[in-house]
């Protein structure tokens, strides 16, 4: 049994070694799912994308599938961190609904390899289906759960027509995989503010009461 202390330096060596080399096959693995996918993606281009050997690879992640459900997590984490930020500093609903909303759109658009890649799936963002891992399909109902919550009490403040939340939440979330797809077209042509405002006027001329829509449109 081995008596080297957890907390050596060969043992902070060797974590911040795996640390590095985690984060280096994070990084080139959303370069090859932004570029070809995940199925057409190979494993080797992966490593030979992060510089390291594919044996250190596996030594790391021992599937391709592994890498990508890191990935996801690591991201969705930090997409989930943004959008709960701008949640938890709105003051009323429909703040709450432009936070989600501009959090998950600014976050996207300062990760356009992770967005290329997830657009590339061809994958519908309004639904669970085709979702490869337990994380997409959580951070996907929080972000459903959080918009149904909004809709429905935008509704009873008579600030948006009266229809079926979970409706208007898939279909929100389906406006934003279009916008992105064409900001991604467009060569990212358009700041994240002039994108983010382009979005919250398209959902109010969808969703708000024709007599609310210049007020709403007013606090953008």
């Amino acid at each position: 049994m081995s008596t080297q202390p957890h907390h050596s330096p060969r043992v902070r060596l060797q974590e911040a070694k795996r640390a590095l080399y985690r984060e280096a096959i994070l990084d080139a693995a959303e370069l090859e799912f932004a570029a070809h996918g995940y199925e057409q993606a190979k494993v080797t281009d992966i490593a030979k994308g992060a510089g390291i050997s594919l044996a250190t690879l596996y030594g790391t992640f021992p599937k391709k599938h592994d890498v990508y459900r890191a990935l996801q997590k690591d991201r969705l984490r930090r997409l989930m961190q943004e959008v709960g930020a701008q949640v938890l500093a709105a003051r009323d609903p429909f703040e709450r609904l432009r936070g989600g909303i501009e959090g998950y759109l600014r976050f996207h658009m300062s990760q356009p390899d992770y967005l290329r890649g997830q657009l590339r799936e061809g994958v519908p963002w309004g639904t669970t289906d085709q979702l490869r891992t337990p994380e997409q399909t959580q951070a996907w109902e929080a972000g459903r759960v959080m918009m149904m919550t909004a809709f429905e009490a935008g509704m009873q403040e008579g600030w948006f027509v009266q229809d079926d939340p979970e409706l208007c939440a898939r279909t929100a979330t389906a406006m934003s995989q279009v916008r992105l797809s064409l900001w991604i077209d467009r060569d990212m042509d358009q700041s994240p503010a002039e994108v983010t405002e382009a979005a919250m006027l398209q959902l109010l001329r969808t969703f708000a009461r024709p007599e609310r829509l210049a007020e709403l449109t007013a606090r953008l």
